[in-house]
């Protein structure tokens, strides 16, 4: 009998620096920001060839249930969250037991659609909190205002000199920010120094 082959587990790149608790100068009403790493998630790129977004569009949405963003947004639907990356290429997200990557490869090969994935290679943390909007600026030139960047939106952005996705999730204070693993630790650093002024809570 075959053997079938296990991709070893996904670690966090943050796990030796990863100290959870309260940290810096955390007021009387709690800390101004929480992070919280956003395991267990499959993450898989998709392009489309070129004359085949419509296409792509349509396999996804019958597949999955979820309407590929238009630019600058992202759109979630069942289990599956969308973020725009680049004219007709999207990543799309879902908890590790939805089985993404095959399902995207079904739905999306035969109406022209590339699949990546891209599990591996991010780091996504969770920041929510009063005080997010104002870390976040210490290190990008986006304007976080709600009126300018909305429920749902996404940016990519340089956070801190290093590139990452901004994805802003229900309410005006939480935010994903994704960063390539080999960042994660830099990017981490920052913040932790950008929100030791407002306290910050380590989940």
């Amino acid at each position: 009998m075959a053997e079938t082959a296990t991709l070893p587990a996904r670690r966090s790149p943050l796990d030796g620096v990863w100290t959870p608790g309260d940290h810096g100068a955390v007021g009387p009403g709690g800390p101004g920001v929480t992070m919280t790493r956003r395991l267990g998630l499959s993450a898989v790129q998709l392009d489309a060839r070129a004359g085949t977004a419509d296409a792509v569009r349509h396999a996804i949405a019958a597949a999955l249930g979820v309407a590929l963003p238009a630019a600058g947004h992202a759109t979630s639907g069942g289990d599956v969250r969308a973020l725009w990356l680049g004219p007709d290429r999207w990543l799309l997200m879902a908890a590790d037991g939805f089985g993404l990557e095959p399902k995207l490869r079904d739905a999306a090969g035969p109406a022209g659609g590339i699949v990546v994935d891209q599990g591996h290679g991010r780091a996504i943390l969770r920041l929510e909190g009063p005080a997010v909007r104002d870390v976040l600026a210490k290190g990008t030139g986006v304007d976080l205002h709600p009126r300018a960047f909305a429920e749902h939106a996404v940016a990519q952005t340089g956070l801190f000199h290093l590139t990452a996705t901004l994805d802003r999730r229900r309410g005006t204070g939480r935010f994903d920010v994704h960063v390539m693993r080999g960042f994660a630790v830099s990017l981490f650093e920052s913040l932790c120094e950008a929100a030791a002024e407002y306290g910050y809570r380590l989940v």
